[in-house]
């Protein structure tokens, strides 16, 4: 989810997931990720509204830089728990400064605490970039379905 220009899913295919299929909101985005060829599907939706995909289409789904400021909002978690198949797992990444600052830790909770899935990993804290402003941290969280 949010493929971006398809760097996680080149790495994923180098990794041997071969049936990916990727979605973005961006059709610029989404044809430089097609120039990659690993793709068997990608598609123009936007986290945060209904997705196209069947109830328990996916085994895994990732989304890397998308859950931050100004981008797809929490509610976006009740689709992708819709779309992965029962014991599947949700991938993602967050700003531990935005975790704390937003309803994601709250929406979070939520599902958890509905039993719709639950903490399997989280990563400790990385740093992904650094800008003029100062370093920016990662965490990447793995949750499983119910």
């Amino acid at each position: 989810m949010g493929a971006g220009t398809g760097l996680v899913g080149e790495w994923l295919h180098e990794e041997g997931y071969h049936n990916l299929v990727g979605i973005d909101m961006s059709e610029g985005m989404l044809a430089e990720a097609q120039s990659k060829n690993i793709y068997t599907e990608l598609r123009t939706m936007v986290l945060g509204e209904p997705l196209d995909f069947p109830t328990a289409t996916f085994d895994g789904v990732t989304a890397c830089g998308v859950f931050t400021y100004g981008h797809a909002p929490s509610r976006s978690f009740d689709e992708l728990i819709r779309v992965t198949k029962p014991e599947g797992y949700i991938i993602f990444t967050l700003r531990p400064d935005f975790y704390e600052n937003s309803d994601f830790q709250a929406k979070m909770a939520d599902l958890e605490a509905q039993d719709k899935w639950k903490l399997a990993e989280l990563g400790d804290k990385y740093q992904a970039e650094h800008t003029e402003q100062g370093s920016i941290y990662f965490q990447t969280w793995v949750y499983q379905i119910k």
